[in-house]
């Protein structure tokens, strides 16, 4: 079962990341940089698919 916190951390990071590429973003990102992010941003939403889907009912 995914821990509460972990879930919560993954769910921020994510969060944090589409700040970093949305309209209201502090500085313009370069193209490797934000498909660096773009594959981060990925690898922890798959993380966090999986431990909710493990702490399922």
């Amino acid at each position: 079962m995914g821990n509460p916190n972990e879930i919560k951390l993954l769910a921020e990071d994510i969060a944090s990341g589409l700040r970093k590429l949305g309209p209201k973003r502090a500085v313009a990102l370069s193209v490797h940089v934000t498909k660096e992010l773009i594959a981060e941003l990925e690898t922890k939403a798959n993380q966090l698919v999986d431990q909710l889907e493990s702490s399922g009912p």
